[in-house]
């Protein structure tokens, strides 16, 4: 009994020693699992991020207790799937994740990157309000100041561009001395201002409230637009110039002023009682019809950029701003005048615009101080009329002072003719029985006028001609001339 009791009891004891081992050896491998496991699995993900699955190691960081472990492989992937959509192109998405990396590696500056080029997509889409801000938030990254300056140049010139030149005026005004924008505010300046004068130009302008400012560079845009010398008319034949530098002509042909078709290269036509005048592309004049009185002797002129006509006379102004003449007349006294910028003839006078914005006439006329500073101006027997910078119309005869908005003007020994803003056409006849209604007319670019016709190109650059047409001068039907 006592060995069997003996047996049972190491029996008890090796159970327990065999249990307490068991007990043991699991306890262990439950604490080394706890290890291992979790060391292993940090290390799976290090090998996913290494191989460039951030999928996959989204995953398993999901499942890593270590908060700062875990923050710190997210950060990677941040920064990994930054990569990758950076690589593709996609700003919007590169720049998020380089954000949500933080101070990852190189996070900050590829973030700065994203921008760069997210602006530059919007500067490419026409974006460009957007594309400088954006441009200018990066501060000195690379040459975004300069780009930044970029975008607001070619804002300013989308605006020029478009008409809206009192906020184009204001752009360039910022980018001072970037590029052309100093010489393009000045434009600016003097087509709203008609000063010469660079200074006095300028200060003029910033001295405008930005209504005036807007309406007055609208008119000077209007002004700059028109066809410049694209019709004439004399007694009675009309002249017209085409967009490809060749001229037509129509009506009284008695002295050959309508025998244009050998001209070519022209660039402005004039035209006098009987006589015709082209100025060409290389600053050489041609003249054809009667020539008694010695009005067509133009061979010799050279360097001229600008012509006119009076009836018996014609006229060049020179690249130098000087008077050349030749016809019936004494134009001596015009001869020694400087300094000129714009010149018109009509009847047997002559009117020419100076540099200073002063005018001066010959045979002298009275009452010319009024039409300082004017844009354009006609002449004709007894009268000068000038167009001002904010749209009306001075003459020194006659008031026509209710005209509004003027944009160009012509004169004859009938009559005063205005182009308005709206294309329309103004018209002060001197007797009431040559008077023309032109109130059905509108998208009017060019007007000449004339002592018994009246010649009108329209926005399509066909010519209508309203008055008498005893000579064929109306014959303008198939006629199209340059409108811009």
């Amino acid at each position: 009994m006592d060995n069997e009791q003996k047996t049972i009891r190491r029996s008890v004891l090796l159970l327990i020693a065999a249990a307490t081992v068991l007990f043991l050896a699991a306890l262990y491998g439950a604490s080394v699992l706890r290890v291992r496991v979790p060391q292993r699995r940090l290390e799976k993900i290090e090998a996913l991020l290494v191989s460039g699955d951030t999928a996959a190691a989204r995953r398993m960081i999901a499942r890593v207790d270590d908060e700062a472990a875990a923050e710190r492989y997210l950060t990677q992937c941040d920064y990994l799937d930054a990569e990758e959509a950076l690589a593709r192109g996609d700003w919007n998405a590169a720049r998020e994740l380089y954000a949500a990396a933080g101070s990852w590696e190189d996070s900050a500056d590829k973030v700065r990157l994203c921008d760069y080029r997210l602006a530059e997509e919007l500067l490419s889409a026409g974006s460009l309000e957007e594309a400088e801000a954006l441009f200018s938030s990066l501060g000195g990254y690379g040459d975004a100041a300069d780009r930044a300056l970029d975008c607001r140049y070619e804002r300013a010139a989308a605006l020029e561009s478009a008409g809206e030149l009192s906020e184009a005026a204001a752009l360039f005004e910022t980018l001072g001395g970037y590029l052309d924008a100093e010489a393009r505010l000045l434009r600016i300046a003097k087509a709203a201002t008609g000063l010469a004068d660079d200074e006095e130009a300028l200060s003029a302008f910033r001295g405008m409230s930005p209504e005036l400012r807007e309406k007055m560079a609208a008119l000077g845009a209007a002004r700059e637009k028109l066809p410049q010398d694209v019709i004439a008319v004399g007694f009675y034949h009309t002249v017209g110039l085409r967009a490809d530098g060749g001229v037509l002509a129509c009506g009284d042909n008695s002295f050959g002023q309508c025998e244009v078709g050998a001209l070519h290269d022209v660039t402005a036509v004039a035209a006098g009682a009987y006589h015709t005048v082209a100025l060409h592309s290389d600053g050489t004049v041609s003249a054809v019809g009667r020539s008694s009185e010695h009005q067509c002797d133009t061979s010799q002129w050279r360097e001229v950029k600008a012509v006119a006509a009076a009836d018996y006379a014609t006229f060049g102004l020179t690249k130098d701003g000087t008077l050349l003449c030749t016809g019936f007349y004494d134009y001596r006294e015009p001869e020694s005048w400087g300094g000129l910028s714009a010149v018109t003839g009509g009847s047997y006078n002559l009117a020419a615009l100076r540099s200073d914005g002063t005018v001066w006439t010959y045979p002298k006329l009275k009452n010319t101080e009024p039409l300082r500073g004017c844009v354009c101006l006609a002449v004709n027997t007894g009268c000068v009329a000038g167009v001002m910078t904010d749209g009306s119309l001075r003459c020194s005869a006659f008031d026509l002072s209710a005209w509004q908005d003027v944009i160009s003007v012509s004169a004859s020994g009938t009559a005063i003719l205005g182009l308005d803003l709206q294309g329309r056409v103004l018209a002060h006849f001197f007797r009431e029985s040559d008077a023309i209604d032109f109130s059905s007319y509108t998208g009017v670019r060019a007007i000449a006028a004339g002592g018994t016709h009246f010649a009108l190109v329209l926005s399509d650059g066909s010519v209508t001609v309203l008055g008498e047409n005893a000579h064929g001068e109306a014959d303008t039907g198939d006629w199209i001339l340059a409108a811009d």
